[in-house]
């Protein structure tokens, strides 16, 4: 029981310290030279974006008790999920990102739907089951992969404001980003019994007898 206590004060500790890390966007020399760079921009903020919405989102849902119109909405993670999906489809767009680049309402709001992301993808993962974390896993699978190709074969830029180099170290990363998530993936259903899609019923043994 004190390991499990020591576990989950650890935990929060982490959540705690992600909650600080977007501070340093309101240092302006570190934001821009972020955003400067197409690699450091989707490897690193968008990253730091959605993982500090996750986290505020896990603090509050372990102090206070959601409310039924939040669990209704949110049920088996389905409309979190697709929400989350959407938001990082779209600023995958090279066009939104020239626009968040050119334009400070646009950034604004790039950081707003990305936490807003990150909230989502706390209530969709915490409430999804097997076949629905598969697919909305393939879907960012397929996705980073896809982008990550688009970006890292592409003879010209794509877009207006980064260099043709920096497009393609942002191409390898997105490819490696694809791996991780499929690695991530495939060792929590390994993890789970019948891989998430069956659960052995109470009483049964490895062979299936009770």
């Amino acid at each position: 029981m004190e390991t499990v206590q020591t576990a989950g004060g650890r935990a929060g500790w982490v959540l705690r310290g992600l909650l600080g890390l977007p501070a340093i966007l309101l240092v302006a020399p570190v934001r821009e030279a972020l955003e400067a760079s197409m690699a450091w921009q989707m490897l690193a903020e968008f990253p730091l974006l959605l993982a500090f919405g996750f986290s505020a989102s896990a603090v509050l849902a372990h102090r206070h008790r959601e409310r039924p119109a939040v669990d209704a909405l949110t049920h088996m993670g389905l409309a979190p999920l697709l929400g989350a999906s959407l938001c990082l489809m779209f600023w995958m767009v090279p066009l939104a990102l020239d626009l968040s680049r050119l334009d400070a309402g646009v950034n604004g709001a790039k950081y707003v739907s990305l936490i807003l992301a990150g909230v989502a993808m706390q209530h969709g993962l915490r409430r999804a089951q097997a076949a629905i974390l598969l697919f909305f896993g393939g879907n960012l699978i397929w996705t980073l992969a896809t982008v990550g190709m688009l970006f890292h074969d592409a003879e010209s830029r794509l877009c207006a404001n980064y260099l043709l180099s920096d497009q393609q170290l942002t191409g390898a990363g997105l490819l490696t980003y694809a791996l991780v998530v499929t690695v991530a993936l495939a060792l929590y259903l390994r993890r789970q019994p019948g891989f998430g899609f069956f659960v052995p019923p109470a009483g049964s043994d490895s062979d299936g007898r009770r």
